[in-house]
């Protein structure tokens, strides 16, 4: 009987293991035309996915204004390698020249041409708001040091439109953010390279 179990037992295990193996053998490999691709001169970005958000975004507290902002950033980013607008619109109420921003390379964009560079790297968010004063319905607002790429937009013929060098000083931004109907906004975000960044 022990035999008999003992082999049922072995037989078992052999079978899960080629179970296994089949599985692990038949996953199909990301298809090459499904892969992200960066921007580069002769051609747009492509398959590039929206950036994904996480708990901590949604928090009514000062760590979770910090992660918004890196967020909003990321959906910065996001918008210039494709353009699409409405990531970065839906996050906002108010800060009108972000809106203008997005909707400029929303326009690039359907015009067939195309941006290489100019994703923002953020540095640090420095919440200037009291970490006690953030509570939904208050503003919030930050200082947020960023190092940009070098940017270049392509018009459709591939010609260049537009250039910023890298700055290695980078700049620094002033927001402001609020939380509201259970999510967080920016209500201003501007660029501000004279300000002082408190000391670490």
């Amino acid at each position: 009987m022990n035999t008999s179990r003992i082999a049922a037992t072995a037989a078992l295990t052999l079978l899960a293991l080629t179970a296994c193996a089949g599985t692990s053998e038949s996953t199909p490999a990301t298809p090459a035309g499904t892969r992200p691709s960066p921007a580069s001169s002769s051609a747009a970005a492509s398959n590039i996915q929206r950036p994904a958000t996480n708990d901590l975004v949604g928090e009514v507290s000062a760590e979770g204004a910090r992660a918004f902002l890196y967020y909003y950033f990321d959906l910065k980013a996001y918008v210039l390698q494709t353009g699409d607008a409405a990531a970065v619109l839906e996050v906002l109420d108010g800060a009108a020249s972000e809106q203008a921003e997005a909707e400029r390379l929303k326009a690039v964009y359907d015009g067939g041409g195309w941006v290489l560079g100019g994703q923002p790297k953020v540095e640090n968010v420095y919440l200037t708001t009291p970490e006690d004063e953030v509570v939904e319905g208050a503003d919030v607002t930050a200082l947020i040091p960023v190092n940009p790429d070098a940017y270049t937009e392509f018009a459709e013929d591939g010609a260049v439109a537009e250039q910023r060098p890298f700055s290695p000083a980078g700049t620094i931004y002033t927001a402001t953010v609020r939380y509201a109907d259970g999510a967080w906004k920016v209500t201003s975000l501007e660029e501000t390279p004279d300000a002082v960044l408190p000391e670490a």
